[in-house]
């Protein structure tokens, strides 16, 4: 049986393991992103004029765009129902602007239609926006209470109970936008071949590129796990 040193050290390498997949990820994606933005596509199209076109093609006539200068910082906002664009990706007739774009285009797609998962995933959404809050709060008086056995003596226990469930929902949110963003790359490489905007090679490309970025959504888990860090941007 393994004693608690034991236990911890397990703990900490995989933590350690699950550090360097986020780093390599990362890394991964963006030297994807980055060979593919020097590489044309063969309808000569930006990733603003597939975003102006993808709105009339697939009626989502109430979108919005906005530009941004954080390097992919490419995102859909369900509030606002807003496209946001990443200069290169907006200015570029990239392989990866028609892939990213494609992406989250995906994602209006899913706010237009109700799709379960994005509904749901919405839902978590606006609960752990409350929710998450609280976590820390209750772990550290339900500990203290815990600790001084005050002022009963199990207060401390379920408070810290209560804490651990609010991170399962935060958990529940994060896992369930693996399935979301898988769809949103499914959709995307069905989009671009059924209006021909892509050659078969450059398909072939695209869902590369889109694959790379689906590991990331796996691996950003533990990254996101660590709700008191630094704010990160909301699909």
């Amino acid at each position: 049986m393994l004693d608690k040193y034991q236990i911890i050290a397990i703990i900490l390498v995989i933590i350690l393991i699950m550090f360097i997949i986020v780093l390599t990820s990362k890394k991964r994606i963006i030297k994807t992103y980055e060979k593919y933005l020097r590489v044309n596509n063969k309808s000569n199209l930006t990733g603003k004029q597939l975003a102006f076109l993808s709105k009339q093609n697939l009626e989502l006539y109430d979108l919005q765009f906005a530009l941004t200068d954080v390097k992919l910082g490419d995102a859909y906002s369900p509030k606002y129902n807003t496209l946001i664009l990443s200069e290169d990706v907006a200015n570029t007739a990239s392989l990866s602007s028609l892939a990213i774009v494609a992406h989250e285009i995906g994602h209006a797609v899913q706010h237009k239609n109700n799709s379960f998962l994005f509904v749901l995933s919405q839902f978590f959404n606006f609960i752990t926006k409350f929710t998450n809050k609280l976590i820390l709060p209750l772990l550290v008086v339900g500990l203290l209470f815990f600790i001084l056995k005050y002022p009963t003596d199990n207060l401390g226990e379920i408070l810290m109970i209560i804490s651990g469930c609010l991170f399962a929902l935060h958990v529940i949110r994060l896992l369930l936008n693996i399935p979301l963003e898988y769809e949103a790359s499914r959709n995307a490489l069905k989009y671009l071949k059924d209006y021909n905007y892509v050659s078969p090679s450059e398909y072939k490309k695209a869902k590369k590129l889109l694959s790379t970025a689906a590991q990331t959504y796996i691996a950003s888990l533990f990254d996101d796990l660590l709700i008191f860090s630094k704010k990160r941007k909301i699909k």
